[in-house]
């Protein structure tokens, strides 16, 4: 783990144990339940990327047409030949 990940482990557990009126003796249980949580959170964080880059060509092609723009795919007309 990360200085960071125990941060913010250490900081949920203080939130969990504030929450429940700061009892004594209860650190074991708080600590692993902030770990819970934020292994949950980040567990996450990496997921949504996942699922937005799993996304079909066809899917993102109706997307676009949806919002109004033009699929990558769309042709430039040739400029006009001068004479």
């Amino acid at each position: 783990m990360t200085v960071n990940i125990l941060d913010k482990i250490r900081q949920r557990a203080f939130e969990i144990w504030e929450a429940e009126g700061c009892p004594d003796g209860r650190d074991v249980e708080h600590w692993k339940r902030a770990e819970a949580e934020v292994a949950a959170a980040e567990e996450a964080q990496v997921e949504a990327p996942k699922a937005k880059r799993t996304a079909t060509p066809k899917a993102a092609k109706a997307e676009s047409k949806v919002a109004g723009a033009k699929p990558a795919t769309a042709r430039r007309s040739k400029p006009p030949v001068k004479t």
